[in-house]
Parts: structure tokens; C-alpha cells; sequence
């Protein structure tokens, strides 16, 4: 009877550990936005946390990949189809070419978690970007408008983060909350630049898109919840979020001009953003190494910070997805694949558009020719995450292959 507690304890132990891994390798971040420039911040410190039983001492490094092409543009949550057929010039054969900006992303998380305590753990992620955006040089007559990319790459922000189990894992095997606060660091490139052609014939060295960008130039705040349920004897529910305060107002990089009456507002910000996310999981094969899980999912940048100031530029918007999660384990192993696919793309109104509304408004006296200002932004249909995971323990015999069994069971 001993041996068999034993093994449906080490069985529970090891459903929660796949859970959070679950919960680990989304992203984010965007996360497939697009030019509303959520960063990979999805699968913050979750990657790291992974380790509902990680014990005092243990470690964990994990890798995670994401990519995303972004390619439809939204005004609100109108699709504006014209982008792909008209305005980018003639093609060979005389063909009306789109002049949608398509934005194709790679990045890759590195992510380290030390255990302080079985409940606390420490968190380290170094990020790298490798992002290209292709445009359409504009030019008089538009019939030779030609497409061209610029690109960006490097380190990206660094974040460092602490979470922590309010219940004892050793415990709670059925259901856990963890919370967590962070830092994310102003590291990364906020003004790259590339060379891009001009309409003039010349090449001229510009300041990258702030879609593109490795950084935002902001030190900001990460605040992080995560929680799960079991339901049955397979199934879990699971639920996680979190929010990044970036209180400076911009980060010095003008994107454009300077217009009178709307100063501030040609300087990239350094945004807010957030995410948050839900769903069930099940364990398919019977050893219970094979899992399944489903969710829903939204992610997007504000149109204001929540502290700091609000004039500078950004496209604020948001997507909702439904995201299909599949993950394995073995040994010290572990493997997780998430697609999340956009069904809702929003681009809402910025500070920028309704400070321009605002101004333009001013000047009309009647109010029915009031205009109302909206810019458009590109997103992506869906993301592709591949995650991986080794736990490094100091114990020298483990009671089941992926991870250490509560002390009590040792």
C-alpha cells in the first residue's frame, strides 16, 4: 500500500510539474503583434518557475523560441484589405502590388531559475531578437513604389524577477498560487539603425520602427500571478498574467518631425504592456508524459502608462487568441510547443491620434465636420513557441526522472 501512495503522489507531483511547464514557453510578448511592439514578455519568468517542486538549491535553464510574420492592418478591429493589393506600385506583369508593412520576428529567452527556498525562486532571462521590417519606398508616381527591409537585431531587455508559492507545493499538490515581481532593465538598443532608401534616390542611416527594436529604453516593473486547479484525475485548469509598469514617459528617439501644437508626441515611448491567459490541460498517454492543453489568451500595449507621463508615440492595441499547447516530457527533459492563433486584432486609439484629433477639432467650428484620427497597425494570425528545459538538482538520487520529490517523500 506504501509503494502505491508513493506512486500516486510521484504521478500528482509530476502532472503539476508538467502544468507549469504549461505555463511557462507562452509568448508572448506576442505575442505575435506585429507593429504594436509587444515585446517577448509572455513567457516572462515563466519559464523560470516552471519548478513547482524546484528545491532549495536547484537550478533550471531553459531556452525558448518564438516567430511571428505580422502582415494585416487594423484600425480598430476593421481590417483594412486595400493593404495587400494597392498602393505598393506595379509588379512585372503591370499588377497592382499592397503596400501592407510586414514584420517577420525571431527571438530567442534564455532563462535561468535558482531555488533560495522551495517557495522562493530567483529568475534571470537574456533575450535576443533578430527582427526584419519590409516597407514600401513611396514615391511620385507611385507606379514605381518598390518594396525594400531594414532590420534590427541584438540583446534585448534583461529581466530579473523573484516569484513565490503561497502555499507549500509539498502540500498542495492539487492547486497553488504563485505571485512575482520583477525588473526589466533599459539594456537593449532603442535606436537602431539601418540603412534604407530614400525617395530622393539617396540611402540615408535612419532610426529604426519601434516595432523592430531589441529595447524600449524603459526600466520598468513586471508584476506576475499564476495559478492551477487539478478537476480530475488528468485534468488541471490553469490561469496566468502579468503586467509591465514602464513609468519614464519616452526614450529620446524621435520618430518623425516635430509638429507645432503636438510636441512630444514625434518621440517613441517607452509603453506599458500586459498579458493574460487561461485554459485547461490533460495528460494524453497513460505514463502521463504527453500533454495537451487549450487556452485563451490576450496581450497588448495601452494607449496610456499606468504612472509616468503620456505624451510620446506608440501604437497601442491588443489581440485575443485561442492557443493550442502541447508539451512532453523525460528525465530531466522537458519540451513544450505552443501556437496561439489571433481571432481578434485591435488597433486602438494612441495619446498621439487623439492629441492630433484634439488639435485638428480645435480649429473647426462646426461640430458635425468633426474628424476622428486612428492609425493603423499590422498583426500578425499567429505565433510559433518551442520551448526547452533541464533541471540541474543536488540531490543525488531522484524519486521520479523529471524533478525532485518533495522532501517529505525522499
Amino acid at each position: 500500500m506504501k509503494n502505491q501512495n508513493t506512486q500516486n503522489n510521484s504521478t500528482i507531483y509530476l502532472l503539476t510539474f508538467i502544468l507549469s511547464l504549461l505555463l511557462t514557453f507562452q509568448t508572448e510578448k506576442s505575442n505575435a503583434q506585429g507593429c504594436v511592439a509587444v515585446r517577448q514578455m509572455g513567457g516572462q519568468n515563466m519559464t523560470l518557475t516552471n519548478s513547482y517542486n524546484l528545491d532549495k538549491g536547484d537550478f533550471q535553464v531553459g531556452v525558448n523560441y518564438r516567430y511571428f510574420h505580422s502582415w494585416r492592418h487594423f484600425i480598430g478591429k476593421e481590417e483594412q484589405p486595400l493593404r495587400q493589393t494597392t498602393g505598393g506600385g506595379l509588379d512585372e506583369n503591370g499588377n497592382e502590388r499592397g503596400n501592407a508593412v510586414n514584420i517577420y520576428s525571431h527571438a530567442i529567452d534564455l532563462n535561468i531559475s535558482y531555488g533560495l527556498t522551495n517557495r522562493l525562486q530567483l529568475n534571470f532571462t537574456l533575450p535576443y531578437v533578430n527582427n526584419e521590417r519590409s516597407q514600401v519606398l513611396r514615391q511620385v508616381p507611385t507606379t514605381k513604389n518598390y518594396r525594400y527591409s531594414v532590420y534590427a537585431d541584438g540583446i534585448a531587455d534583461i529581466r530579473l524577477s523573484a516569484n513565490y508559492w503561497l502555499f507549500d507545493p509539498t502540500k498542495t499538490p492539487k492547486g497553488n498560487i504563485m505571485v512575482g515581481l520583477g525588473v526589466k532593465l533599459n539594456n537593449g538598443r532603442h535606436n537602431e539603425m539601418d540603412n534604407a532608401p530614400q525617395a530622393d534616390g539617396t540611402v540615408k542611416s535612419v532610426v529604426m520602427d519601434q516595432a523592430i527594436q531589441p529595447g524600449d529604453g524603459g526600466i520598468g516593473i513586471t508584476t506576475e500571478l499564476q495559478l492551477f486547479r487539478k478537476i480530475s484525475e488528468r485534468l488541471y485548469g490553469f490561469a496566468n498574467g502579468y503586467y509591465l509598469f514602464n513609468p519614464k514617459e519616452s526614450n529620446g528617439t524621435f520618430k518623425s518631425e516635430p509638429k507645432p501644437g503636438l510636441e512630444g508626441y514625434e518621440i517613441y515611448a517607452c509603453p506599458d504592456q500586459y498579458f493574460g491567459r487561461a485554459g485547461l490541460m490533460v495528460a494524453v498517454d497513460k505514463n502521463q508524459k504527453f500533454n495537451v492543453s487549450l487556452a485563451g489568451r490576450v496581450e497588448g500595449i495601452p494607449a496610456y502608462d499606468v504612472f509616468g507621463g503620456q505624451v510620446a508615440y506608440r501604437r497601442p492595441g491588443y489581440v485575443v487568441a485561442v492557443e493550442y499547447g502541447f508539451a512532453y516530457n523525460t528525465g530531466r527533459h522537458g519540451f513544450s510547443l505552443f501556437i496561439p492563433y489571433n481571432v481578434v486584432k485591435t488597433r486602438i486609439q494612441s495619446a498621439a491620434d487623439i492629441a492630433t484629433q484634439d488639435l485638428a477639432n480645435s480649429k473647426i467650428t462646426n461640430p458635425s465636420k468633426y474628424v476622428h484620427i486612428q492609425g493603423d497597425a499590422a498583426f500578425a494570425d499567429y505565433s510559433i513557441n518551442f520551448g526547452y528545459t533541464y533541471r540541474f538538482s543536488h540531490h543525488k538520487k531522484m524519486n521520479i526522472p523529471v524533478f525532485n520529490a518533495p522532501k517529505t517523500s525522499h
